[in-house]
């Protein structure tokens, strides 16, 4: 007689055992119970924001009895808005009388969550509490800086700012060491002159044309005030002209605190400049000779 074929026989659960394939919902199970563990979400903004006033909810939150979620400030504008109109406490929402209580669910869900930092796409991989969002983002090395040039959208943090500055814009930039004076032949019209320090935070000489000359001024090209800071002096000579009118005049300013400006909104002049007067500048090629010093100020 032939052999009768071998019967295939399907494996069980039990055959297979804890290890050798494992089911992907038992390991999504398992990653669920596992203490500690995290899962990504994604939510809806309006979700985490207030019924009444769209603010984003924080802890204490508070509800109505209908479950209408309110941040910790407008039930108490509403209890006034209810006694001045003999409502009561009433909910907006609901239109009629309420009574509000803590929201304790959606405060522990709030603090438990982490959220992205909004400069991810300029290279910040900071997961951050989501209350603690707006207090990180307010001092992220990572968020963008501007390029003042007119119709130029160009925007990263700022080490990237330097070569976007020498390669799209063709600015020469000098080196300057702190504590140190810098002479630099200033063409009347030139509006920017970049400046790069020591620890290469990059600094604008901007100049603004006025009909009376030329104003001055310093900016630390960064996201956000923070340490270190600095001072700077800024003076100009005037060349000398036919007559001696103008020989031996000097202009000076000081300005104790360089400020820091990301130029999202364009180029401020600030309270600190140097007026630069027009008869200032070289009779032939219209060049001021400008000396600039910037230190750094001790924490």
């Amino acid at each position: 007689m032939a052999e009768e074929p071998p019967v295939k026989r399907t494996k069980t659960e039990e055959d297979l055992g804890a290890g050798s394939e494992p089911d992907a919902a038992a390991a999504a199970a398992a990653e669920r119970e596992r203490p500690g563990g995290e899962v990504t979400v994604k939510i809806q903004s309006k979700a985490l924001r207030c019924r009444i006033c769209s603010e984003p909810l924080k802890p204490p939150i508070f509800k109505c009895a209908a479950g209408h979620v309110l941040c910790s400030q407008c039930p108490e504008k509403l209890r006034e808005v209810g006694h001045v109109l003999r409502l009561g406490t009433f909910c907006a929402l609901c239109c009629k009388s309420t009574s509000y209580s803590r929201c304790v669910e959606l405060e522990q869900f709030i603090d438990a969550m982490k959220v992205p930092c909004s400069n991810q796409t300029y290279g910040c991989n900071e997961f951050v509490g989501y209350q603690q969002k707006e207090k990180h983002e307010s001092s992220c090395p990572h968020a963008p800086c501007y390029c003042p040039e007119d119709d130029c959208a160009f925007k990263a943090p700022a080490c990237c700012l330097l070569d976007h500055f020498v390669t799209a814009h063709g600015w020469s930039p000098t080196n300057l060491g702190y504590n140190k004076p810098l002479k630099i032949l200033l063409a009347r019209d030139r509006r920017f002159t970049l400046l790069v320090g020591e620890d290469m935070s990059l600094f604008l000489l901007i100049n603004t044309l006025t009909s009376i000359g030329s104003a001055l001024a310093v900016v630390c090209v960064r996201p956000h005030e923070s340490e270190p800071s600095y001072s700077c002096n800024i003076s100009a000579a005037a060349h000398g002209v036919a007559g001696g009118k103008t020989d031996g005049r000097l202009v000076f300013q000081k300005d104790p605190h360089v400020s820091s400006s990301s130029l999202a909104g364009g180029v401020q002049m600030g309270n600190f400049f140097l007026l630069v007067p027009l008869e200032f500048a070289e009779t032939s090629s219209g060049e001021l000779t400008v000396h600039i010093r910037i230190d750094r100020v001790a924490p």
